[in-house]
């Protein structure tokens, strides 16, 4: 077993699956909206969570892909 920070992961791995998160994170979001009778305030405040959460998952890809260039 490797020690605690020895494993090493490709960082297109990373990116693929942060997508592939946010776009079934979308997914599920667009069901959820569909199915549940809720005011147009909720389902945007839903949708703002949904923007926040992958824009910082991405922000943090972002800053991991400038400080491997470095």
């Amino acid at each position: 077993m490797a020690e605690l920070g020895q494993q090493t992961v490709d960082f297109s791995m990373l990116v693929r699956r942060a997508a592939e998160d946010s776009f079934l994170s979308l997914k599920e979001l667009v069901e959820q909206l569909k199915k549940t009778e809720q005011s147009d305030t909720d389902k945007k405040i839903n949708i703002l969570k949904y923007i926040q959460k992958t824009r910082q998952r991405m922000l943090r890809l972002h800053v991991l892909a400038k400080w491997c260039r470095q």
